[in-house]
């Protein structure tokens, strides 16, 4: 196996999708924010009549077909990126399956979506709809850092409780994007003069996401204290890098509830989690390691 099948343009196209991912969450947002969730009455079209938006629509109509347009994209680049691979899935099969489960998502993804227009934006319908976009941005994550290295661990110290504790990190992530979704699911952008809230308490629901956010920011400090004192230099980046995304997060959050959950903020918040996200899937690959020289593998343990 050797790094320089992964070429320049496959590194640029993976971090092209991991951007596109996050970006088809921010769009999702401004869809919501803007009360353009049924900007499109209909789907797979925009309405009954209309593939497309129309100028008669209005902007809430350009706004909603504007994300689904992205979701498109995120198809085309991803067929892209196997074609790029094809010609290597066997010497990376890591990357050529990684890709792949991303273009999975997209269906997935426009499934869900058709099903939130046709429930009028049914809170837990949307919650549900975010949470593989939330999945598809650690995936893309993954899939970037692996185009930077040859696909070959390298042998980490069994004793060390770093790698558990970015399993742990990643956990707490994953619940604070669930309490997130039910967090925004309670509040007052809807999506839609028509749809409805999931009828949760706004304040107890908003500890509940704030609560493992306490929890994620003292374990990534221990880690990284950790980290430096048993020199795993691999991992201080990362963990440092999810340390002020998560300090960003926690003051935006608090911010934007005290002022009443403003558009902007709350549009910021979500790129945030986004970053959250990223930061975590960063942080647990960076726990295991492996090889960015092609002439080190003789000495090296192949990932299977």
């Amino acid at each position: 196996m050797r790094s320089e099948v992964v070429t320049k343009k496959i590194r640029v196209a993976a971090w092209a999708m991991l951007i596109a991912q996050a970006g088809i969450i921010l769009s999702g947002g401004i869809v919501r924010l803007t009360g353009s969730g049924l900007g499109c009455s209909d789907w797979p079209k925009c309405t009954p009549d209309s593939l497309v938006a129309t100028p008669a629509m209005g902007i809430h109509s350009y706004i909603e077909f504007g994300n689904r347009l992205i979701a498109v994209v995120l198809a085309i680049l991803g067929v892209c990126i196997a074609l790029m691979l094809w010609n290597h899935r066997k010497k990376r099969p890591d990357l050529f399956w990684l890709n792949i489960g991303l273009l999975a998502i997209v269906p997935v993804q426009a499934v869900v979506g058709g099903i939130t227009v046709w429930t009028k934006l049914n809170p837990w319908v949307v919650a549900g709809h975010f949470i593989p976009s939330a999945i598809a941005v650690g995936v893309a994550t993954y899939f970037v850092r692996r185009t930077y290295d040859t696909g070959v661990r390298l042998t980490t110290r069994a004793s060390s409780p770093l790698p558990t504790l970015a399993w742990i990190m990643l956990a707490l992530t994953a619940v604070i994007v669930v309490f997130g979704v039910l967090t925004t699911g309670a509040g007052p952008h809807s999506g839609s003069t028509m749809s409805t809230r999931n009828g949760l308490d706004n304040i107890w629901i908003t500890r509940a996401h704030a609560f493992p956010v306490w929890l994620l920011v003292i374990t990534t400090v221990i880690s990284l204290v950790l980290a430096k004192r048993k020199a795993q230099t691999a991992m201080v980046a990362p963990l440092t890098v999810l340390l002020i995304v998560e300090i960003a997060q926690g003051l935006i959050g608090y911010v934007q509830y005290f002022l009443g959950v403003p558009e902007e903020l709350v549009a910021l918040h979500m790129v945030g989690l986004a970053a959250t996200i990223a930061a975590s899937v960063a942080v647990l690959d960076s726990a295991y390691p492996r090889s960015t020289q092609a002439g080190t593998e003789r000495s090296l343990t192949v990932m299977a």
